[in-house]
């Protein structure tokens, strides 16, 4: 039987690529690392090592079995830093999971507000796209989470904070500071946003609401990556208001709003079962602010 004891040999050896550096991992001596691995070989039958040049080269049963002991071994993690933050208290750790739009300019101007009011409670955080946010939250894998759609699942809160809108970022905007025509997407090199994406579903929407066909040349779900596109003359970007600030980073970089305007609306998600904690709220209300 291949037991949790095999897999953490099998893992060290893989990620170590010597008997000497898995043992090291493991805090075992080598000796008993090498009894490990060919106890966990002859567990499963096969050979899962080639001694190659003092350095052991996995086989293709080794290369097909690690991606499924790494996802393992990442539950792994997740489950001790639960367990860590189970005995640290409920109110001295936030989980917090945010889109990357939102993490560049307006998530750390939120923070820094919320660190004056709760300088004792720990952070863990992690980026993730809205619908993972969203599937994390009904996991309880996180406390709280920033999206730009709603979960819409019975198990999670889904709190609007803020409301933008898509604004239109490029070299050779229109003269003047007045919105840009959707029609006028039609007419120029375009960095578009992916139709799955959050204010991509709602671009492509109105495109199709306005009948307007754009000249795409990109397609991304990267705002921030659009915006240094655009910065390099590659087409007009569109993003979210918010993404938008990043834009100041290249002062030739024109933002206007697209007319007729598409909205977009940041929310905050949390379980509905687990406890609100003080810290929780008081990022929520941080967030607000800095959404404007």
């Amino acid at each position: 039987m291949f037991r949790i004891r095999h897999i953490e040999i099998f893992y060290a050896v893989m990620r170590a690529g010597t008997v000497k550096g898995a043992a090291d991992t493991l805090h075992i001596t080598q000796p008993a690392a090498s009894r490990l691995l060919q106890q966990a070989e002859q567990s499963i039958g096969v050979t899962l090592f080639q001694r190659v040049r003092g350095r052991l080269t996995p086989t293709l049963e080794a290369q097909r079995l690690f991606p499924e002991v790494e996802q393992l071994f990442g539950q792994l993690d997740a489950v001790r830093r639960s367990a860590a933050n189970l005995g640290a208290g409920s109110d001295t750790v936030l989980r917090l999971l945010c889109v990357p739009g939102l993490s560049m300019e307006v998530l750390p101007q939120a923070l820094g507000r919320w660190n004056r009011t709760c300088p004792d409670v720990r952070l863990t955080f992690r980026t993730l796209h809205s619908r993972q946010i969203a599937d994390a939250i009904v996991r309880r894998e996180a406390d709280l989470g920033f999206a730009l759609e709603p979960s819409n699942h019975p198990a999670a809160v889904d709190l609007p904070i803020a409301r933008g809108r898509v604004v239109c970022v490029g070299l050779d905007l229109p003269p003047g500071d007045g919105p840009v025509p959707l029609q006028a997407l039609a007419d120029h090199p375009l960095i578009d946003l992916d139709p799955s994406d959050p204010i991509g579903r709602q671009l492509h929407m109105a495109y199709d609401a306005h009948g307007v066909a754009p000249a795409a040349r990109i397609t991304t779900a990267s705002y921030h990556a659009a915006i240094e596109m655009a910065a390099q003359g590659l087409g007009w970007a569109l993003v979210d208001s918010w993404s938008a600030w990043y834009a100041r980073r290249h002062p030739r970089l024109q933002v206007q709003p697209l007319a007729p305007e598409v909205g977009t609306v940041a929310y905050a998600l949390r379980s509905r079962d687990l406890p609100w904690s003080a810290a929780a709220g008081a990022l929520v209300e941080e967030m607000g602010r800095a959404l404007g």
